[in-house]
């Protein structure tokens, strides 16, 4: 009987030990892909917060005539003031959550923390108010470098669909893009390649703008508007026309020489619409 006893104690663990062994083997098989899941989770979570981001600079790309129409106090500026579709905002570099203008100047890219917004225009880049995302621009670009001596705008003119004509960020293999945001714990700095300025390895989670889709986004702002817009006197100071500045040190935005208004942020639209 005790031989009996003992085989049949001897038999329950085995059973138990086995049973034991296979809610293991099935719990890690569980997890395996709970894991994998959450990570999945988390990437779309982090290129979802970057989507938005990149959202809000086509809106203020597409938008800067309206953004800058008025000063803070909502009093409009004179047409040679108001800036035309195209210009991205300068880097957020001293943390303090808002643009540090003017920028990029001596360089051919700006680069910092994407501000949070523009409290004074009620406008938002940032989408959270967590994270940090880091932000380079081509200096091209930016709605203020003070290279450009474009009085009193600071900025890059003409600036159209068609000039300057590209981008000089180039992200992983990638090239051609105007603007790239990035989630990562690094700044821009640890992603350049060695000697170089604008060449950038992958970060983790990024998100670029390209060339070709600034482009799309200010044709797809102005063209809609061309029949009013051509219908502009041709001496008028407006961002649809062409770039005239005397203070200027730049070729293609030329002194006018005939008494007209000078243009300096004439963008010249009105030689591809009209």
């Amino acid at each position: 009987m005790k031989v009996k006893t003992k085989q049949q104690g001897f038999t329950l663990l085995l059973i138990i030990l086995i049973l034991g062994l296979l809610g293991a083997a099935a719990l890690a098989h569980n997890f395996q892909p709970r894991a994998s899941q959450l990570k999945l989770q988390y990437a779309e979570k982090q290129l979802n917060l970057l989507l938005n981001a990149k959202n809000n600079l086509m809106i203020y790309t597409a938008s800067t005539p309206e953004i800058y129409a008025t000063n803070t106090n909502g009093v409009f500026y004179a047409s040679d003031r108001v800036p035309s579709p195209g210009y991205l905002p300068c880097p957020d570099s001293n943390q303090d959550g808002a643009m540090n203008t003017p920028c990029g100047q001596g360089n051919e890219i700006a680069y910092g923390i994407l501000p949070k917004g523009i409290a004074s225009r009620h406008f938002r880049f940032n989408p959270s108010e967590l994270q940090t995302i880091y932000y380079v621009v081509d200096s091209r670009y930016v709605i203020q470098n003070s290279d450009f001596n474009n009085p009193p705008t600071q900025r890059f003119a003409p600036l159209n669909s068609n000039h300057p004509g590209d981008g000089r960020i180039t992200v992983g293999n990638q090239s051609n893009i105007i603007a790239f945001i990035y989630l990562d714990k690094k700044s821009p700095d640890a992603f350049l390649a060695p000697g170089s300025d604008t060449v950038f390895s992958r970060p983790e989670h990024f998100i670029t703008l390209s060339h070709q889709e600034w482009q799309n986004a200010i044709r797809l702002r102005v063209k809609p508007q061309a029949s009013w817009l051509c219908a502009l006197p041709v001496q008028q100071p407006h961002w649809f026309n062409a770039c005239h500045n005397s203070s200027g040190q730049n070729g293609i935005c030329p002194p006018l020489l005939d008494g007209r208004p000078e243009n300096p942020v004439g963008a010249n639209w009105r030689a591809l619409l009209c």
